[in-house]
């Protein structure tokens, strides 16, 4: 009785899996290479999932990655991807073009912004697309396409980017004070006289020598020390 008993623990042990049916991509092959490969891109797609979850958009992007690479015939990972870097490009505030997948706004014509809606819609669907992230993405993208779509609002958005990334511009231009000074030091150190005061009496540099010996008969140490002062 005892031994009937441990045999159909045994058989329903072996019978039940850990990955449930539905997740799993296709039928397993007799290879179990390729079971495992499938195993994996099953879990790499669940830890996606899960990163979408917690707002960790790129780490998502990068499991996503991998669960393609794992299993390249896995269904419907491309759309995922889609979904967590359109989610990726709002959380890093980019504009509506980027978050259509559109890099470069100045030579997207309506044509190419109306190819690209329908594209990212279609893998944004339901039927298309089963990850958490895709109703999210789908509204981002709509707000994109109700701005770039009409002339009069595309206009008024692309001027209000014009001074965005004119500030950034001249923030990169502009160097920091400590820096603009050690420049003028080295500018003046190339003179024919260091030590001197500049023409216009806005450089001072002097030279200090630091002798140090601790214990007679011990080698002294000697430490050069140069300030330099620009008004």
């Amino acid at each position: 009785m005892v031994s009937s008993l441990n045999f159909k623990r045994n058989r329903m042990a072996t019978g039940r899996s850990r990955i449930p049916s539905n997740s799993i991509p296709q039928a397993l092959c007799p290879d179990p290479i390729v079971n495992l490969a499938q195993m994996a891109a099953v879990k790499a797609r669940e830890a996606a999932e899960a990163y979408f979850t917690l707002r960790h958009f790129d780490c998502a992007i990068m499991q996503a990655r991998a669960a393609k690479e794992l299993y390249p015939d896995f269904p419907g990972m491309d759309n995922y991807m889609a979904a967590y870097q359109i989610h990726s490009a709002v959380s890093h505030k980019k504009n509506w073009y980027h978050a259509l997948g559109i890099p470069n706004p100045a030579v997207a014509d309506s044509e190419a912004i109306k190819k690209q809606y329908k594209r990212l819609a279609l893998a944004l669907h339901p039927d298309k697309n089963g990850s958490i992230a895709a109703d999210g993405a789908f509204k981002y993208v709509k707000a994109a396409w109700d701005v770039l779509s009409n002339r009069a609002k595309r206009e008024a958005y692309d001027k209000s980017l014009s001074p965005r990334s004119q500030g950034a511009r001249g923030s990169n231009n502009r160097k920091p004070a400590q820096q603009q000074r050690s420049n003028a030091c080295s500018r003046k150190r190339a003179g024919p006289d260091a030590n001197s005061t500049g023409g216009d009496g806005s450089f001072y540099k002097k030279t200090i020598k630091i002798v140090r010996k601790s214990n007679p008969g011990q080698r002294a140490t000697v430490v050069m020390l140069s300030v330099c002062r620009v008004a």
